[in-house]
């Protein structure tokens, strides 16, 4: 496999009610969103980017913008493709669309990750995001577990 610097990339907006899409959510969740919420992220506040490598999608996310606040309610890479860089490219971006035309941020950044989600959670501590609050039992459990987990709320 080539490294991710030698392979033709290109985020652009997407349908993410493509099947493809969903694909992607389910193999690289252990508690995917439902088909009926995954496909509900549509309309004019919703912004859906995927990532394409080889012209092939590889990952996705999904954010909404509300007022001055830009929230990341999913963002996925296949676990085929994961250890890349993929999620920091991805991360970028969102990054990139909450800041003005001089790379300043324009919007807060909000979102919620698992607290078990450790490679996650060190990407978002790179790239600026800090802890702000957390939601006992919020994610459903991720089987075998049966507890629900603790989300972690982050800002940037």
């Amino acid at each position: 496999m080539e490294p991710a610097e030698t392979l033709a990339k290109l985020i652009a907006p997407c349908d993410i009610s493509a099947p493809e899409f969903y694909l992607i959510e389910c193999a690289a969740h252990g508690a995917p969103w439902s088909r009926t919420s995954f496909n509900d992220c549509t309309g004019k506040y919703y912004r859906t980017q995927a990532l394409y490598v080889d012209q092939k999608p590889v990952g996705f996310t999904i954010c909404r913008l509300v007022a001055d606040e830009v929230t990341l309610m999913n963002i996925a890479v296949h676990p085929e493709h994961q250890g890349k860089g993929y999620g920091a490219l991805l991360l970028k971006d969102v990054l990139n669309y909450a800041s003005d035309k001089q790379n300043q941020p324009q919007y807060k950044v909000f979102l919620e990750v698992r607290e078990s989600n450790r490679s996650a959670i060190a990407l978002y501590r790179k790239y600026g995001f800090q802890d702000i609050g957390r939601r006992p039992g919020y994610y459903p459990p991720v089987p075998p577990a049966r507890k629900k987990e603790t989300a972690i709320v982050m800002r940037r």
